[in-house]
């Protein structure tokens, strides 16, 4: 998950720069966007921002609705990693036509509503993984376990904890200068490098659920049985 949060920093970079100065994955942003649009203070995104909360909206309600029903672990697991495939498949079609199509803004518009939705579900996806500290879209709950779980205040955690929390931020951080960095070249650089990342995490989290589920199946004979 923490190479999620560094494709994802990687996407939000590449998009608040190259997309009209919005988020696609950091929500938080955008909601401040339509609040200041609303006010008369920055109109212009105040339709870019919408686009994105409603299609990061609809992206999680999607998948929301595509898990009811499924095994608490097993199937949930496999759906998971399936969805950041799905992701990085149309966050990496989103990179290929930034790069052969011209950037008009409308074409801009439908990029930011496509990759905002696609977030969405990667966000839902990383929500039901439960990896604990690393929320793959915002470092502000790693910040908080930072600043107030610590030894200046009485609480502390573990190692695993603490690194965990740093790793997430870092992870945001570094993802964004990369993303910035590639933005110099092209805004489908930084895209495109968002979604080999997420592609890379979800094959290799479909092999391990895989793993998990069929050393949980009972033996064929019990099952005929």
């Amino acid at each position: 998950m923490l190479l999620v949060t560094f494709a994802t920093g990687v996407l939000d970079a590449a998009t608040y720069l190259g997309l009209h100065g919005v988020f696609t994955a950091n929500m938080t942003g955008n909601v401040i966007f339509i609040g200041l649009g609303l006010a008369g203070y920055d109109a212009s995104t105040l339709l870019r921002a919408g686009l994105a909360l409603a299609g990061f909206v609809a992206g999680a309600a999607l998948l929301g609705r595509l898990g009811r029903g499924r095994a608490p672990r097993a199937g949930a697991d496999l759906l998971s990693a399936w969805t950041l495939v799905a992701v990085a498949a149309v966050v990496g079609g989103v990179a290929l036509a930034l790069a052969v199509t011209p950037l008009s803004s409308a074409w801009l518009d439908v990029v930011t509503a496509v990759t905002a939705a696609a977030m969405g579900a990667q966000a839902v996806a990383a929500r039901r993984v439960g990896v604990p500290d690393v929320p793959t879209v915002v470092v502000t709950s790693a910040l908080v376990g930072l600043s107030a779980d610590h030894r200046w205040t009485g609480r502390t955690h573990d190692r695993a904890v603490l690194l965990r929390r740093v790793g997430a931020v870092a992870a945001m951080l570094v993802g964004a200068l990369a993303g910035a960095l590639l933005l110099r070249w092209h805004i489908g650089a930084g895209v495109g490098a968002s979604a080999l990342v997420v592609l890379v995490v979800g094959l290799r989290g479909v092999v391990v659920a895989r793993r998990a589920h069929r050393s949980h199946r009972p033996p064929r004979s019990q099952r005929a049985g």
